[in-house]
């Protein structure tokens, strides 16, 4: 009888242990994350800074999870400043990054030469749950809004329960795009979350964007909304927004 207890223990341990393994690597590969890096060309040198970056990043950062872009920040405060972005990728992919000596030489050689400044290095993890894009979008958009959320400590979850709920009235408005992203290494500067909205021009900056809180209504009721914002103003303590555009050296 006891043999047979210890069997049946063994069986069920080993279900566990396969279904937490499963799990975990399908979690693992379900991810996508972006690396970000900030460069301030020297002043006078922007569009041989553009032209080196964009050298270097054919040679070896064309495709795959190292493929390379550059955006270029053009308003607020880092106005001017470039993002050299990198993925998407996993933390696993890093390990397998190019850094031989032609990289970092053509890097040193070609590209140091024009940045003034290296600015802050940060990544970021999509957060599929939270975010919206309508099926079928193949649009290639040419802007972005971003907003760099610093959530209140301990607030996580409350903001994102406002997130699910924004995300299922963009679901049921069936336009636009809601793109969430989560920085992997806080550092106290009020980067938390990125919310990041695609933009094909800078007119739809003009369009009216109040039916999300009608579709957020016709789901939740009557006033929901000026609720739902209270708790978004509990769960944050500052927005700093900027606009970037996308693939400036394409």
């Amino acid at each position: 009888m006891r043999t047979k207890s210890n069997l049946i223990a063994t069986l069920v341990f080993a279900i566990m242990v396969t279904t937490f393994t499963v799990n975990a690597q399908e979690e693992k590969e379900s991810y996508s994350m972006v690396e970000v890096t900030y460069m301030q060309p020297k002043i006078g040198m922007e569009k041989a800074f553009e032209a080196a970056v964009k050298s270097h990043n054919e040679k070896y950062h064309k495709e795959g999870v190292f493929k390379a872009s550059l955006d270029m920040i053009i308003t607020g405060k880092e106005a001017g400043w470039y993002v050299w972005i990198m993925g998407p990728c996993t933390f696993t992919d890093l390990d397998a990054r190019p850094d031989n000596a032609a990289h970092a030489n053509d890097w040193d050689k070609n590209v140091s030469p024009t940045v003034l400044e290296y600015g802050r290095n940060e990544f970021w993890r999509y957060n599929k749950k939270l975010s919206y894009r309508k099926d079928g979008t193949t649009d290639t958009p040419k802007l972005e809004n971003i907003w760099f959320i610093d959530v209140k400590k301990g607030q996580d979850y409350k903001f994102n329960e406002f997130m699910e709920k924004v995300k299922k009235a963009h679901e049921k408005r069936g336009e636009g795009n809601l793109n969430v992203y989560n920085n992997q290494f806080r550092d106290g500067e009020g980067r938390d979350v990125a919310i990041v909205w695609t933009l094909n021009n800078w007119a739809e900056m003009d369009e009216d964007n109040g039916g999300i809180k009608k579709h957020f209504e016709e789901i939740y009721g009557e006033g929901s909304w000026a609720n739902a914002l209270k708790d978004w103003e509990k769960s944050t303590e500052s927005i700093m927004s900027q606009m970037w555009r996308i693939g400036v050296n394409k």
